[in-house]
């Protein structure tokens, strides 16, 4: 539909005013009838002057010629400024003024010309651009990915775009002068809602069901908008048609999706969470469960009077750091109170999503009460164990102290006093002669009890070594490696002492002493080498015993494995390691050897205790 266009307004033309004076051949005939009487006039003056004054002044010519010029004058210039001056003169100024007025005329005919001229360009280009605004909004509708149908106030069919006919299947001249709810078959309820009176002024839109070329049908959003004349009434209407269809399906998967996730989420074993804004937008039925509280209570809940008070800072944090993104998702867990007061222990998760447009905490917990009791039931039993172990093995070191010096100071002691005793009996000269048979007997005697004596020495220093007590654990481990040398002359071992005895706490000693022992004592009946380094010395305020071998090393998968049966002895120094607060650090690959560490925090706060 298109505005009628405006007539151009009249263009004012200034008339050319009356010309007053004659035209040349009128002046011509008045100048000489004018120029004729004054010469009539002078001719009859001059008679007249010379017929009366002629005989008064006959002999003085003089005087008169000044009469006759004077009285010429008198008569003859008054008629010439009347009869031929004046009107030349009046002819001349009306010439004037009526060339300036024409002048004037075609100046303001000149202008009226340029302005007419400019607008109607002016017009011209305004109805170019009308037209080239008509056209693109034609192609604009042509386009649009809407069905567009415009009808008459009837519902005649007056335009149908491309889309409608890709729509319906209908070309537009094939729908030209039929009805709308012919050719797309929507209710007539909605045809008369849309033509009724309140259709026209208001306008209508719904869902309507419209009918395809083949007879098949499709929803359509259908929005009718009233076409206004100037004088106020309708002259038809503009139909859009939306084809639903793929809206449609995606509600019903957007449907089916919320409740197969709604089934999902409140039969969940977990209780789920929205967090927003300070407070829970959503919970789902087991979190209502796990806190005690009602759907009801939604609203109205503050996560901090849930949340145990001395674990509400650190997940607030959480929460906080989440919402800043600065943070991956991570476990957690913390105290829950619920509404009868009791306490329990939950694991929760929780991400960032979009929630209403909105920056908000996906969470998921679960209740580990059960789990969190086992767990510290656990480590009670684990710490009572560890005492019993400790104890166990401070026993086990009392019982070996003790039977150690039972051997040294009863049985080594009763054998070198036999040796002493036979040695003095043989050097008596009561004794028969030293080439007796009973003298050679006793003299074999004595270097078997000196073995004894040396064999009660041995088993004792093993059970305990007495240096251990007496001189300390720097001399000890100097006096095992000289008799590991011994024992193993083909290993060398290399000695690294970085620390002084007073470094090494009392209760540390006889640990640090029997990982030493047990750990040389592997190296040599396993790792097939030729090379022990022990290194003993402070590291950032821990006690650190590492010992390396260049064995042929293990494959710490089957240790681990068989540990039940060939890994007793490195049970037995992470046990050891771990009772007085330490941790022991096994690394071996096969063909490149193996090294324990061994680490006891020695600095103030970290108390080493049995």
């Amino acid at each position: 539909m298109t505005a009628p266009r405006r007539a151009p307004s009249p263009i004012p033309i200034r008339p050319t005013p009356p010309v007053e004076n004659p035209p040349p051949a009128s002046l011509t005939r008045g100048v000489i009838r004018s120029f004729l009487i004054v010469s009539a006039i002078i001719v009859i003056t001059e008679l007249t002057i010379m017929v009366a004054l002629e005989p008064l002044f006959l002999d003085d010519h003089l005087t008169m010629a000044f009469v006759d010029s004077g009285t010429l004058i008198l008569v003859c210039f008054p008629s010439m400024y009347y009869l031929l001056i004046k009107p030349m003169v009046r002819h001349l100024l009306a010439k004037a003024e009526t060339e300036r007025a024409l002048r004037e005329v075609q100046a303001t005919n000149e202008f009226i010309r340029n302005d007419a001229k400019e607008r109607i360009m002016a017009e011209a280009m305004e109805r170019t651009k009308a037209d080239e605004r008509i056209q693109f909004q034609a192609r604009i509708l042509a386009v649009v990915q809407q069905g567009v149908v415009a009808t008459g106030k009837h519902g005649v069919i007056l335009y149908w775009n491309q889309f409608a006919e890709r729509m319906f299947g209908w070309t537009e001249e094939e729908v030209r002068g039929e009805t709308l709810a012919k050719v797309t078959a929507f209710s007539a309820a909605a045809v008369r809602q849309g033509l009724s009176s309140f259709g026209a002024v208001k306008g209508w839109s719904g869902e309507v069901r419209a009918v395809r070329r083949d007879d098949t049908w499709f929803p359509a959003y259908l929005t009718c908008s009233p076409i206004w004349r100037p004088d106020g009434s309708v002259a038809g209407f503009v139909y859009t048609f939306i084809d639903t269809t793929e809206r449609k399906k995606a509600e019903e998967e957007l449907r089916y999706s919320e409740e197969k996730y709604s089934t999902v989420v409140e039969n969940s074993p977990t209780g789920i969470f929205i967090y927003r804004n300070g407070k829970l937008e959503f919970a789902n039925q087991k979190f209502f469960q796990m806190v005690g509280r009602s759907p009801s209570d939604l609203e109205g809940m503050d996560v901090a009077d849930i949340v145990h008070p001395d674990d509400w800072p650190t997940v607030q944090e959480i929460w906080r750091r989440r919402f800043l993104g600065s943070a991956p998702s991570q476990d957690y867990e913390c105290r829950i109170i619920t509404s009868t007061g009791e306490t329990r222990w939950i694991s929760g998760r929780s991400i960032l999503i979009r929630y209403r447009g909105e920056n908000s905490l996906l969470a998921n917990i679960q209740d580990i009460t059960e789990r969190h009791k086992a767990e510290q039931a656990l480590r009670d039993s684990r710490e009572a164990l560890h005492r019993l172990s400790a104890r166990l093995l401070t026993a086990q070191e009392s019982e070996r102290q003790r039977v150690a010096r039972e051997l040294h100071d009863s049985i080594g002691q009763s054998l070198s006093a036999i040796k002493f005793m036979v040695e003095r009996v043989l050097d008596s000269e009561e004794w028969p002669p030293a080439g007796g048979r009973q003298a050679q007997s006793l003299q074999a005697v004595v270097p078997v009890i000196q073995a004894s004596v040396e064999e009660v020495r041995r088993i004792s220093m093993a059970l305990r070594p007495s240096t251990l007590d007496d001189l300390g654990l720097l001399a000890t481990i100097a006096w095992f490696v000289r008799e590991f040398q011994g024992t193993y002359p083909h290993i060398q071992v290399e000695k690294v002492i970085e620390v002084e005895e007073f470094e090494v706490p009392d209760l540390l000693r006889t640990n640090v002493f029997r990982i030493l022992q047990e750990a040389m004592n592997n190296a040599a009946k396993h790792s097939h080498a030729d090379k022990i380094t022990i290194v003993l010395r402070q590291v950032l305020h821990d006690l650190q015993l590492m010992i390396w071998d260049n064995g042929v090393g293990f494959d710490l998968a089957v240790t681990r494995r068989d540990g039940a049966t060939t890994g007793f002895g490195l049970a037995s120094m992470r046990e050891r390691a771990e009772l007085f607060g330490g941790s022991l650090i096994l690394t071996s690959t096969e063909g490149e050897g193996t090294m324990i560490i061994a680490r006891w925090p020695t600095s103030e706060g970290d108390p080493v205790t049995s």
